[in-house]
């Protein structure tokens, strides 16, 4: 499946061969200030998509707060250990572009280091007009993704061990805002120069909640 999916193949391939030694090194490096904003908007009991979920790290903390997540991930070794590791919790192993999901599903969407991998623009925009299809209406979006450092939009990080490379894309907030606004959310919160999660000092994040307003502009008929 992931040899179909645009241009982000090396990525994939990386997160297969390297899943368990990614997934452990996540673990202890979850953004629980942003979780419980997250779960505080949704509300209690509400259906959450975990978008891009990795070994379901996430996935844990949402159900913790008492939501119902359900996981997805285009890597399927890491959607393999979610699975293991948290039986009670469903995980799909999908495309953030074809979501496997009903329209109007969820009451938010998690998507926390999941859009940075898009190599283009127009597959952040569809991915983001995806999680407005499947989201109610007034439905909750978390998005998390790397500040652009000055002018470096993209950049090709080649691991050392596995000789597999990974496609990072980079933001800005007035570019996450405007990318937002036109697949129909209203932003309520965003902020830019986000500490790292994992202490890394050069890297700074934008994180933004925002909410569905309207079907978006470049949804279809």
């Amino acid at each position: 499946m992931a040899a179909d999916i645009f241009g982000f193949r090396d990525t994939i391939h990386w997160y297969d061969e390297n899943a368990e030694k990614y997934a452990a090194n996540i673990e202890n490096i979850p953004s629980i200030e942003l979780v419980d904003r997250f779960a505080n908007a949704v509300g209690k009991k509400g259906k959450v998509l975990d978008a891009g979920c990795a070994a379901g790290r996430d996935s844990r903390l949402l159900k913790d707060r008492n939501l119902t997540p359900v996981g997805i991930d285009l890597s399927q070794s890491l959607i393999e250990i979610a699975r293991k590791k948290y039986p009670d919790i469903h995980f799909e192993h999908g495309n953030l572009l074809e979501l496997p999901f009903e329209n109007e599903t969820f009451d938010g969407v998690w998507a926390h280091a999941s859009l940075l991998h898009f190599e283009t623009t127009e597959e952040v925009s569809k991915a983001l007009q995806e999680f407005n299809r499947v989201l109610k209406q007034d439905g909750i979006i978390h998005v998390f993704v790397k500040q652009q450092p000055g002018e470096q939009k993209t950049e090709i990080v080649s691991d050392r061990l596995s000789g597999h490379d990974r496609f990072f894309q980079y933001f800005t907030k007035d570019e996450i805002q405007s990318l937002l606004e036109q697949a129909g959310f209203s932003v309520e919160e965003i902020q830019d120069e986000y500490k790292d999660p994992a202490g890394r000092e050069e890297v700074k994040w934008v994180v933004s909640l925002a909410r569905k307003q309207s079907p978006g502009m470049f949804a279809k008929g």
